[in-house]
């Protein structure tokens, strides 16, 4: 099968003929813990294959499912990396002593609850919807689900809002305390 440029339908049919192999793959390959990132590997592996296949790359040596099985190990394997890499700085950083826990006693010097909540009133309202959520311990995927809009507008947003905070709170926080 030898596709040049494929088409929507192309790649629909190409989807749906390969997305039950490549959940398999993703499911053994990637780390039980990093499942969470399973939605991530799914998507990065198709726009992989589409890439691929737009700029003619796969020679038809093998099954088109044989090639596709073989991005799907390399990204799930590729994402356990990432995720070893991150766990791994983060327990320098907790080793390192830069970050301590609070306790009770510590948290009196905090900004109250209602304190915090008055200063999140100050966040633009684009950005407060997701920034309350976020704090509230949503995923992603839910704030995007609950706000009907995509993931990358969610992180963006809490970019924005993250950033929004720094230069236009920081007086605020230290005049609370």
């Amino acid at each position: 099968m030898e596709i040049k440029y494929p088409t929507s339908s192309d790649f629909d049919l190409i989807l749906k003929d390969t997305k039950l192999l490549v959940l398999k793959t993703i499911g053994e390959t990637l780390i039980d813990r990093f499942d969470d990132s399973t939605e991530d590997v799914l998507q990065e592996i198709y726009f992989r294959v589409f890439k691929a296949l737009k700029k003619g790359q796969f020679r038809g040596e093998s099954k088109l499912s044989t090639w596709i099985y073989t991005i799907a190990k390399n990204e799930s394997n590729r994402m356990n990396a990432k995720r070893l890499r991150e766990e791994e700085k983060a327990k320098k950083y907790l080793d390192a002593g830069l970050f301590s826990e609070t306790t009770k006693e510590e948290n009196t010097s905090f900004l109250n609850s209602s304190q915090i909540l008055s200063l999140l009133q100050k966040v633009p309202s684009v950005y407060h919807k997701p920034l309350t959520l976020y704090l509230a311990g949503r995923t992603m995927h839910e704030i995007a689900f609950e706000l009907s809009i995509k993931q990358g507008t969610v992180k963006s947003r809490l970019f924005r809002a993250k950033a929004w905070i720094r230069e236009n709170l920081v007086g605020d926080l230290s005049n609370e305390t």
